[in-house]
């Protein structure tokens, strides 16, 4: 017979890491969706078309690709 406090320990570490890796995914799927929203702009993509595939307000994709060109122009200045 299993110690229901054990068990509820080892679910509760298995939930902790559940939580850390998809915390893990998303990080990597906002960067994605940055650089993709980036990407678009450079493209002549409108603000409007942009903000409504990227589930972002209009300011928002705004403050977004205002970020990626200061971070792309930064890159660029230093030579990385």
């Amino acid at each position: 017979m299993s110690n229901p406090s054990e068990d509820n320990t080892a679910q509760l570490a298995q939930v902790l890491q559940d939580i850390e890796h998809a915390a893990e995914q998303a990080a990597g799927w906002l960067s994605e969706r940055d650089r993709l929203v980036a990407q678009a702009k450079a493209l002549g993509g409108s603000h409007r078309q942009i903000a409504s595939r990227a589930d972002l307000s209009h300011a928002a994709d705004a403050e977004l690709i205002n970020q990626q060109v200061t971070s792309s122009a930064t890159q660029l200045g230093t030579g990385s």
